[in-house]
């Protein structure tokens, strides 16, 4: 797979699809509007393999049947007439959900509680297990029956891969928990059930956390690793993230926008008072996130670079021209990957192309990811800004 540039729209869910995971008008808008920003791949919001596998954000996409292969096609060869490449990020989020969302209790590998969704899962079984790895690689085979360049499997965040991978969320005692070689036999077993799938010209793409903000969670040192085994699996390329929901959303740093949280996401709206009053005159302290700096992930991309030999795609908080230029240069990623700062500015990268060195519009305010559990996907602080000109 051949990209015009280095930068690459990481995953972000935008909220239009519709309640079978179908791609809406609006999805088509908006991923016109990144091609023609610039960018050289888009990789999509998660879609989700299994009907139990949704999220509790409104509008995820999916790609669990062969119904949905032709409106994707639609939308691939909207973006290669406009001059990008696209993959699709394929994930199931397991614990990381409600029973609201996907309609039965939410699992994992272990029966730990999530707490930031006030969720306990249950433990997962075999049969789960196997059933689960063969829902990515049918997903991946109508990825590449949809025509899309690449898929992207979601094992960052805090989501059902990532769960099989942390020790924080895998307490399991047989043969898919405890050693770094158990942990990583379920990413194991969907890569190979994948490539099978695919073949082996078709590019599988991987997002991995480098680390969370949990006690007992993943350090740098073991990802690292599990990164290199990775690359030895086969994955054509690593994205490195960080962090998890509960973990004071690590994976996000900049502003916590406690009031829109407790507004929009259902679950702290039935909270009792003094919950609420707590979280809104605390909430910030409470969550206290790690210090939001420029390419927060940076030092875990250079220390996965270190370890593997497939190229590796760095995202957090890069806003700045000049900073993705030193680290291109330096050999700390191979490729740039942006989320917020292409909610504010899709046109963004064509803007460096066309000589900018301007930082994104974005500010971190982090309203996009309040309001992405009940709406579509947008900058939401340029749009309070341009209806309240000062």
């Amino acid at each position: 797979m051949e990209l015009k540039n280095r930068l690459v729209r990481s995953a972000t869910h935008e909220g239009m699809a519709d309640r079978n995971g179908f791609p809406t008008q609006d999805l088509f808008r908006l991923y016109e509007r990144l091609a023609k920003g610039g960018v050289g791949l888009i990789i999509t919001g998660f879609a989700f393999v299994t009907p139990d596998g949704k999220g509790p954000f409104a509008g995820m996409q999916g790609i669990d049947t062969d119904d949905q292969i032709p409106r994707y096609r639609e939308l691939v060869d909207l973006v290669h007439e406009n001059g990008a490449r696209i993959a699709m990020q394929i994930a199931h989020c397991g614990r990381q959900t409600t029973r609201e969302a996907i309609g039965t209790k939410p699992m994992g590998p272990s029966v730990v509680k999530e707490k930031s969704l006030f969720v306990k899962p249950r433990e997962m079984i075999e049969e789960d297990i196997e059933r689960i790895i063969e829902a990515f690689a049918q997903a991946a085979r109508r990825v590449k029956e949809a025509g899309f360049d690449a898929v992207q499997i979601h094992a960052a965040h805090g989501y059902l891969i990532n769960q099989f991978l942390c020790p924080h969320t895998n307490r399991r005692k047989d043969r898919w928990g405890g050693s770094l070689e158990n942990r990583t036999r379920f990413v194991r077993e969907i890569y190979e059930r994948c490539r099978k799938k695919v073949g082996d010209d078709f590019p599988i793409l991987i997002k991995i956390s480098g680390t969370d903000n949990m006690k007992n969670g993943l350090k740098i040192e073991e990802s690292a690793v599990m990164a290199q085994m990775m690359g030895e699996m086969g994955f054509d390329g690593i994205e490195v993230s960080c962090g998890i929901m509960e973990d004071g959303y690590s994976m996000l740093r900049g502003n916590v926008p406690v009031d829109a949280i407790l507004s929009e996401w259902p679950m702290y709206r039935s909270k009792s008072f003094v919950f609420r009053f707590v979280m809104k005159h605390f909430g910030r302290k409470i969550i206290n996130p790690p210090p939001m700096i420029q390419a927060y992930n940076r030092e875990s991309a250079q220390a996965i670079k270190s370890k593997v030999k497939v190229p590796v795609f760095l995202v957090g908080g890069i806003t700045d021209p000049a900073s993705m230029e030193e680290i291109i240069i330096k050999g700390d990623a191979d490729y740039i990957s942006l989320c917020r700062a292409l909610i504010a500015d899709p046109a963004f990268p064509e803007k460096i192309r066309s000589g900018s060195r301007e930082l994104s519009r974005c500010i971190h305010c982090n309203l996009c990811g309040a309001y992405m559990i009940s709406r579509p996907l947008k900058c939401y602080y340029g749009k309070m800004i341009e209806a309240n000109p000062s």
